[in-house]
C-alpha cells in the first residue's frame, strides 16, 4: 500500500531545483471539510483518485487536487492504495470519528483531531522542539530553513508557518501531547547524548542528587532568560533545568491559579529548616542544604538583607493603606 502521494521532481534544463519537504497543502480545518465532502459522494468506499479530486471542484490532473489528496494522508484522515490509474483514496477510521461523532462535547472526537493534528511529519518536529509554548515565527523560520535535512525555502516556509499555526490553534493539542522521533528529525546537542531538556508546559521531576524534590509531578511554566532554569507551578523560584527529568502528567491536572507555593520537599538528612510561628496559625519557613560552601554562606547573608527590606516596604505599603 503507498503511504506518500508520488509527485514528479521539479528539474530544470540545467540543475535541479531545490524542493522542500513534504507539508500539507491545506490546514487541518480545511481537511477535515474536504473529507466530509468526499464522504458526502462516497461514504465509506474507496473511490479512485481522479473522482476523489472533484468531489473537491479540481479537474483529474490538477495540481491542486493532488494536493489535497496528500494534505488528507499526510493528516491521517485517508489512505492510499494501489498506483497510476488504479490508485484509489479511502477514509480512515480517525476521519470517521470525526465526521460522524456528533455527541456534544465529544472528548473522543476532540481527541481524533488533536491526533490528526500531530500526525504530519513536519508538525511532529515543530512540536517535539515548541509543544505548546510561544514560539517567535523568526525562530521557526529558522527551524525550517537552516536546522532541517533537507531544508525549506524562505517562501515555502512562511506557508508552513501559517498552516501550523492554524492547525494547532484549530485542534488545541494538549501541552502533555508527545510524537515520537522519526529518524532525521530534529534534535538539540544535548537530546542527541540522550539527556532531556525540558519545555514550557512540559510535566516534569526535579532529581536532585538522586532524590526526587517534588511531592508530584509539576508543569514549567517559564525558562530564565540564560536557558539554565526553569520555573514550574507551586514552586517558589527556580530550579535547575538540567536535573528535570519527563514525567506524565496527573489525570486531572489542577490548574495554574489554583496551585498554592509549595516549597521545595528534598530529603531532611539534605535539608535543614527553621519554622518561625506566627499569628493566626500561620509560620514562615527557611530552608538551606546541610553542606554550604563560604560562598553560599555568603549569599546567603546577603538575601537575608533583601529579605528584611522587602518585608519593611511590605508593612509601609499596609501603613499608607
Amino acid at each position: 500500500m503507498a503511504t506518500t502521494p508520488k509527485t514528479p521532481e521539479l528539474v530544470s534544463d540545467k540543475k535541479k531545483r531545490m524542493r522542500s519537504p513534504a507539508y500539507p497543502y491545506i490546514n487541518l480545518e480545511t481537511a477535515i471539510k474536504r473529507a466530509k465532502e468526499f464522504y458526502d459522494r462516497e461514504g465509506r468506499n474507496a473511490a479512485p483518485v481522479k473522482v476523489a479530486v472533484k468531489h473537491w471542484g479540481y479537474e483529474e490532473k490538477s495540481s491542486g487536487g493532488l494536493q489535497t489528496a496528500a494534505a488528507l494522508i499526510s493528516f491521517g484522515l485517508m489512505q492510499d492504495e494501489g498506483t497510476g490509474d488504479k490508485r484509489k483514496l479511502k477514509l480512515t477510521a480517525n476521519a470517521l470519528i470525526i465526521l460522524l461523532d456528533d455527541r456534544p462535547n465529544s472528548e473522543t472526537r476532540a481527541q481524533a483531531i488533536k491526533t490528526a493534528a500531530l500526525t504530519p511529519k513536519i508538525h511532529q518536529q515543530i512540536w517535539a522542539r515548541y509543544k505548546g509554548s510561544q514560539f517567535s515565527e523568526a525562530s521557526l523560520k529558522h527551524m525550517l530553513i537552516l536546522e532541517l535535512d533537507p531544508p525549506f525555502n524562505p517562501n515555502t516556509a512562511e506557508t508552513v508557518i501559517k498552516e501550523y499555526k492554524d492547525t494547532i490553534g484549530y485542534a488545541k493539542p494538549d501541552y502533555s501531547a508527545t510524537v515520537p522521533l522519526a529518524d532525521g528529525d530534529l534534535k538539540t546537542e544535548e537530546e542527541g547524548k540522550g539527556s532531556y531538556v525540558a519545555k514550557v508546559g512540559d510535566w516534569v521531576q526535579w532529581e536532585h542528587n538522586g532524590d526526587l524534590g517534588f511531592a508530584e509531578p509539576k508543569r514549567v511554566k517559564g525558562l530564565s532568560p540564560d536557558g539554565n532554569w526553569a520555573y514550574v507551578d507551586g514552586q517558589y523560584g527556580a530550579v535547575p533545568l538540567s536535573e528535570l527529568i519527563p514525567e506524565t502528567a496527573p489525570p486531572s491536572p489542577p490548574k495554574p491559579d489554583d496551585l498554592s507555593l509549595q516549597r521545595v520537599q528534598l530529603p531532611q538528612t539534605r535539608m535543614q529548616e527553621f519554622v518561625v510561628p506566627l499569628s493566626e496559625g500561620n509560620k514562615a519557613v527557611f530552608q538551606w542544604p546541610t553542606a554550604l560552601t563560604q560562598a553560599d554562606i555568603d549569599d546567603l547573608k546577603d538575601s537575608i538583607k533583601i529579605l528584611e527590606r522587602k518585608i519593611d516596604r511590605s508593612l509601609a505599603e499596609q501603613k499608607t493603606e
